[in-house]
């Protein structure tokens, strides 16, 4: 007899489970360079997104999950992870934001104008287009 759909998920969980020192251990021996690898790819990829997207399997998937999936994936890992990746990606943040430490002066040497002002608005848009002149220039 079949195995029934819950007692698949069980294994599948057990097994998994169990295979996790696995999981680190092939990241940390494999001799391949996943970035060059997956730099590779990227045509592939991108005419994956563009085929999904013409097809509305993105909004398939999103519509088929539900907002309470959403919601039910955030109580039961998101939020316990949540802490733990802003902590393991600190010195990663740090460093992409310093990027952006001259952008975000841009404004400095414009002189600051009345709540709402033309002048207030253009000291905005300075910091905007220098911030995605930082962002855009560096190829992403």
């Amino acid at each position: 007899m079949a195995k029934t759909a819950q007692e698949s998920a069980r294994k599948w969980v057990e097994r998994a489970g169990q295979a996790s020192g696995d999981y680190s251990q092939g990241v940390l021996s494999t001799t391949k360079d996943q970035a060059a690898l997956a730099a590779a790819a990227e045509d592939n990829y991108k005419a994956g997104v563009i085929a999904a997207a013409n097809a509305g399997r993105f909004g398939v998937g999103v519509r088929k999950a539900g907002t309470q999936k959403w919601r039910d994936g955030v109580a039961k890992k998101g939020a316990n992870r949540f802490a733990e990746g802003v902590s393991a990606s600190s010195d990663a943040y740090a460093t992409e934001s310093a990027r952006f430490d001259g952008a975000r002066g841009a404004a400095a040497s414009l002189p600051r104008g009345p709540k709402g002002s033309a002048g207030n608005l253009a000291r905005v848009t300075a910091v905007a287009n220098a911030l995605r002149a930082v962002k855009v220039g560096s190829g992403k």
